[in-house]
């Protein structure tokens, strides 16, 4: 038997088979599933075997309102989930608002992680991942629009949104005029049987929304990469490492050797050393 308390059940993002064992095994024993669209979760309810559930909706205009009852449903000894139409609750879904006056009454707030479509969309681009940043979905209106795209210029992370197929042509031009060649990825409908994943510079995929009415289609992650360092600056050697190096060559340590040590010692990257090397070693290490 649960204990009672709120249980945060990630659910799939499309196909139905990216759900947890525990998930799965939480909403089959709950006595309550609150749900964003209670209709529209039957379909994933019955694949898992936990239909006839007593449900309860909780979306973006009534969760303050039904904390109250979902409250008096554990704290009478019961438990319940939450659950969005898909995805992991609280990300760009409701939520937030329940689980705030929830943890304030001292109940119980156990997350069950699952699929989530900015965390997939972030490890199938090719972007790096060492720092992002999850904006949820874009403005409607261009002038806020234009606020929260102004707002990754200079950023090292990678930004990630959620966007409507019905603006995504609009927001790639802006993107384009703003960024033209920064990296970036628009993910659609992924897990799906349509899945597709494109690469390209905010200008390319901008161009490729004109083309390609497909990308106008179904859910849509967009991914827009670092802003690039000053290639200049960012390979720059100091002298002392300079001279470093060349010693090393000197000495009859390879090239590949010689850069990754001192990458290692100094942080700088090694492909800039391994190139500075290169010319270090063709002229016959005469370098001081």
């Amino acid at each position: 038997m649960l204990k009672p308390a709120l249980y945060i059940a990630a659910t799939p993002i499309g196909n139905l088979q990216d759900v947890t064992l525990r998930v799965r095994s939480v909403l089959q024993e709950v006595t309550m599933i609150a749900a964003e669209d209670t209709r529209h979760s039957q379909i994933f309810l019955q694949s898992i075997g936990a239909a006839g559930k007593k449900m309860l909706s909780c979306h973006n205009y009534n969760e303050a309102q039904r904390a109250d009852l979902i409250a008096a449903e554990i704290e009478a000894g019961g438990s319940v989930a939450l659950i969005s139409d898909a995805g992991t609750p609280l990300i760009s879904d409701p939520g937030y608002k329940l689980v705030h006056a929830l943890s304030a009454r001292g109940i119980d707030i156990v997350p069950l992680p699952g699929p989530c479509a900015a965390v997939t969309a972030l490890c199938v681009s090719g972007l790096p991942t060492d720092k992002f940043m999850f904006y949820g979905f874009l403005p409607v209106k261009d002038q806020e629009l234009n606020t929260a795209l102004d707002a990754i210029k200079g950023s090292a992370a990678t930004a990630v949104f959620y966007e409507s197929p019905r603006r995504i042509a609009h927001t790639l031009a802006l993107l384009a005029g703003k960024y033209p060649e920064r990296q970036a990825v628009l993910c659609r409908e992924l897990t799906k049987t349509f899945e597709s994943v494109y690469r390209g510079s905010c200008a390319y995929l901008a161009a490729l929304a004109q083309s390609d009415e497909n990308i106008s289609r179904g859910e849509l992650v967009l991914l827009v990469g670092p802003e690039p360092k000053d290639q200049g600056a960012d390979d720059a050697v100091p002298q002392p490492v300079q001279t470093a190096l060349a010693a090393m060559i000197a000495g009859g340590m390879s090239v590949k050797g010689a850069s990754r040590v001192l990458s290692d010692l100094t942080g700088i990257k090694s492909r800039a050393l391994y190139q500075l090397a290169l010319q270090l070693k063709e002229q016959g290490t005469d370098h001081s």
